[in-house]
């Protein structure tokens, strides 16, 4: 019997291609009936089939960390693309050859980064010297990507996600769907917010909730491509439906709260409605992280509502974490139940797209 390892070790062999292995894992999946529709709700990513592939992140992070240290010091383009090829000939023999995923998270952001140092910006647009680095020779993953002007931050996130593009053309991984969006999404915000809003805090929440919307049509396409959730597809909507949450759930309760995130009785209840709005779309698609995203404002509104009884702070903080605990495992576990009434109000026609019910 074939299993996943089998079908990615064949892959990177060149027995079969990604397309003929992912259509037999949905060939497979739909053969099992009632087994796929118990996988499809378990909501499954490959992340890390073992040890192994840690072992391999550990000594890709070490190697990026000492290739990161030495490019600092010469502050040099050049070193910094050098060490860019370093990791794509790293991606080569653990992603594309022996499929392993966390290493192939680790080298993209590598990649991506030492990409976007190599690009001499300063060289095309004056920075503005209050949001100039500190120092030339410094290197990190957060000075490198976010340090400059709007402008530059949106060029080097444009740049990023084109890097990103590039590696998922080339390796067909999943993760880079995530780092492609994000990229976008920062460059977006950051431009609009320059050229256009004037750093409108209401304007850059509709251009994050527009965004929101785009990635999340996106990994829908994926998830209803797939739904079974059997193939790397799945895969891919799940790292688009990871970013995707938090700017739908950001973006709504600032938009629709009129405390604009000070919390009062009418924030507190606008929160509340968002929150149930988003629980019946995750049940529709069958994808938690929506409900993930909302937990922090779900906490901040349980506060807010213990702290107006005059209870004790640290009690309202023991109790906040223990409401919600217990929230996150009743959804948990009556996931399915719920999940089956909600659908069994859907047309025949929408259900037969979206993941399979679990039967009772």
């Amino acid at each position: 019997m074939l299993h996943d390892d089998d079908l990615d070790a064949a892959i990177g062999a060149g027995i079969v291609t990604q397309v003929q292995a992912d259509a037999l894992r949905s060939f497979a999946a739909q053969r099992r009936g009632k087994d796929a529709a118990l996988h499809a709700d378990e909501e499954r990513f490959r992340f890390m089939r073992g040890f192994n592939d840690f072992f391999f992140a550990l000594g890709v992070v070490l190697l990026g960390a000492g290739l990161s240290i030495f490019a600092g010091v010469f502050a040099s383009p050049i070193v910094y693309l050098l060490s860019a090829v370093v990791m794509w000939g790293l991606a080569e023999l653990l992603v594309r050859r022996m499929r392993l995923v966390l290493p192939g998270i680790v080298i993209l952001c590598f990649f991506v980064v030492f990409i976007v140092a190599a690009v001499p910006l300063a060289d095309l647009i004056a920075v503005t010297p209050s949001f100039a680095p500190s120092s030339a020779r410094r290197f990190s993953f957060l000075n490198t990507l976010l340090s400059g002007s709007a402008p530059q931050v949106a060029i080097k996130m444009s740049i990023a996600s084109v890097a990103a593009a590039l590696f998922y053309v080339r390796f067909r991984f999943p993760f880079a769907l995530l780092v492609i969006a994000t990229g976008a999404v920062v460059a977006a915000e950051r431009a609009a917010g320059f050229f256009l809003f004037d750093d409108s805090p209401q304007a850059r929440l509709a251009v994050l909730l527009l965004c929101g919307l785009v990635i999340f049509a996106a990994a829908m396409r994926f998830d209803l491509s797939d739904r079974l959730r059997a193939t790397r597809r799945s895969d891919c909507a799940f790292w688009l439906h990871v970013l995707a949450a938090p700017l739908l759930v950001h973006s709504l309760i600032g938009l629709a709260s009129i405390s604009a995130f000070r919390l009062d009785t009418s924030g507190s209840v606008m929160i509340v409605i968002v929150a149930i709005f988003l629980t019946i779309i995750a049940l529709i698609i069958d994808r938690r992280a929506l409900l993930v995203s909302a937990l922090v404002y779900l906490g901040s509104v349980i506060a807010y509502a213990l702290s107006t009884a005059a209870i004790d702070g640290v009690i309202v903080s023991i109790a906040t974490l223990v409401i919600l605990g217990a929230l996150v495992l009743a959804l948990g576990i009556g996931w399915a139940p719920l999940r089956r009434r909600v659908m069994s109000l859907m047309s025949t026609k929408l259900v037969d797209r979206l993941p399979p019910v679990v039967p009772a």
